[in-house]
């Protein structure tokens, strides 16, 4: 991937992208960005040009001086908080919201315990934390609220989300000093797209209504898709969605959004195949061939996720279809194309071995890459299944649709 290519992406792909490099140098899972030059590790930082955020790739501590990209060595977390702070790591007004966070949670019925920036031995990880507010409740269990009052660095929150998910406890990270009327901070930013696009803050409404309903409340802004935030909402930390992440939702304003972008594209090429009934007249504006190939790929997808649609003939399975196609030369330019599609849903249990052995067998010298006119359609139009980034990105936030993962029972 490009500097290019990451300037060119989303906002949140390459946010997500962000988010996963750096998980990988808290855990195990996660990506590996590298440096083409010297191989070494890289991340992505942004830069502001013109009041915009912009990613760039900045290698880390350590990494090749003689790199010609090497930019030299970053401030240490660590340093960056304790000039925030006039030489400490905590401000003493940080240390009050975290207290009432706590007096909060123990308005609840259920509440067992709170502590407030105490260490907390691991159980699933090398070392422990000190989280700012550690509350305990009855037929809840234990979560954890951090309180973040200034810029925080993209590794900070890496490591403390990837620590929680493993203890398996529910980490909501509240903000201070959110403006809406200016540009977010990358800090904010960041916490808001691990939270699905959500900004929860503890203002003086949510105190409010936390101490009329006694238990815990906040105030939560929606981001809208041009990044700007929808006017608050007052929601019960109890009523959140926690997933697999266990960074707690109120609505996701992330995953539907892209399967609805999805959706509207794709929506139109479903429409003109189950009208398409003449097959050697062409799909739109495609040739016979590209137009069942296009055919033959929906059909797999309508397969795998249950439909049963064979938009490219007559026949009464798919793969039988896909041997005929393959056998009369039709679809054999296409046969590694047809192969990723294939490895890449659902399609184990409804393609027959046979179709393996005429990919092969029937398969032409030349053959479409994934920078063909054909490859570029298909991947715009099964994003899920060919588009390498956006199915990490699904995968990372679990919403991976079934028929386009292998794995799936």
């Amino acid at each position: 991937m490009t500097a290019q290519d990451l300037m060119a992406m989303s906002d949140d792909s390459w946010g997500l992208i962000r988010d996963q490099i750096t998980d990988r140098r808290n855990g195990k899972d996660g990506l590996v960005a590298r440096c083409l030059a010297c191989e070494c590790e890289v991340y992505i930082r942004t830069s502001k040009t013109r009041g915009i955020a912009r990613p760039l790739f900045q290698h880390y501590n350590g990494s090749d001086p003689d790199c010609p990209w090497f930019q030299g060595r970053n401030i240490k977390p660590d340093a960056a908080r304790a000039a925030q702070y006039q030489g400490k790591q905590e401000s003493n007004f940080h240390r009050l919201m975290c207290e009432l966070v706590g007096e909060l949670a123990a308005l609840d019925s259920r509440y067992i315990k709170h502590t407030v920036g105490q260490y907390r031995s691991p159980t699933e990880n090398e070392h422990g934390r000190y989280p700012d507010t550690y509350v305990e409740w009855d037929d809840f269990g234990p979560f954890v609220v951090e309180f973040q009052m200034s810029g925080t660095f993209q590794t900070e929150i890496s490591a403390r989300c990837k620590h929680y998910e493993r203890e398996g406890i529910p980490l909501l990270w509240i903000l201070f000093g959110l403006d809406t009327a200016t540009a977010l901070p990358q800090s904010f930013i960041d916490v808001i797209r691990r939270h699905r696009g959500n900004a929860f803050v503890l203002d003086q409404a949510a105190v409010a209504a936390s101490r009329e309903q006694k238990t815990l409340v906040l105030s939560c802004y929606l981001r809208k898709p041009d990044g700007r935030l929808d006017a608050p909402k007052l929601v019960r930390f109890d009523a959140l969605t926690v997933p697999r992440s266990k960074i707690p939702y109120h609505e996701d304003r992330i995953v539907g959004s892209r399967l609805a972008e999805i959706e509207k594209v794709r929506r139109p090429w479903f429409n003109a195949l189950a009208q398409w009934e003449d097959r050697y007249k062409p799909l739109r504006d495609l040739a016979r061939p590209q137009s069942l190939l296009l055919a033959a790929a929906f059909s797999i997808v309508a397969a795998t996720n249950g439909k049963g649609r064979n938009y490219a003939s007559e026949h009464s399975n798919i793969s039988a279809m896909l041997n005929t196609y393959l056998s009369t030369k039709v679809l054999s330019p296409y046969s590694d194309l047809l192969k990723q599609i294939i490895e890449n849903t659902r399609s184990s249990s409804i393609i027959k071995a046979s179709v393996h052995d005429h990919l092969r067998r029937y398969r032409d010298a030349i053959q479409a890459t994934n920078e063909s006119p054909e490859w570029i359609l298909l991947r715009k139009l099964l994003p899920e299944a060919l588009d390498p980034v956006l199915r990490e990105e699904l995968a990372y936030l679990d919403a991976l649709p079934d028929w386009a993962n292998p794995t799936s029972e």
